[in-house]
């Protein structure tokens, strides 16, 4: 369990960083610590990303089965091979528009993270 911190516990780290660490070092330590703390949180949303992402692609691969276990039991004759291979063309293209737009969000947090820098 993660200990809760109140502002009096706060008001100790902040004097006893201020007698450690001296006033004039504590404004580059608090930036290298906020620095770090912001690489912990990008590495936290890519690894939440990273999920989000396996569980899209096992949502497709669970429809397309159901698909084709439909087609195959004949409940979808009358849809050609033609038209099933369209349909799922426009979904790898949805799919990898997604995949392109979560990317580009990704990349411009990491460019602000490094403009911060």
């Amino acid at each position: 369990m993660i200990p809760q911190l109140g502002f009096a516990e706060m008001l100790i780290i902040a004097v006893l960083a201020l007698i450690v660490v001296g006033p004039k070092d504590l404004p580059k330590m608090m930036r290298t610590a906020g620095r770090f703390t912001a690489k912990i949180k990008m590495m936290g949303q890519e690894f939440k990303d990273a999920f989000n992402q396996i569980g899209e692609d096992e949502e497709l691969a669970t429809l397309r089965k159901e698909i084709d276990e439909l087609k195959a039991m004949g409940q979808m004759s009358n849809l050609s091979d033609e038209a099933f291979e369209e349909d799922m063309r426009a979904l790898d293209d949805d799919l990898l528009a997604t995949t392109k737009e979560s990317d580009s969000t990704k990349t411009k947090k990491n460019q602000k993270a490094s403009d911060n820098d």
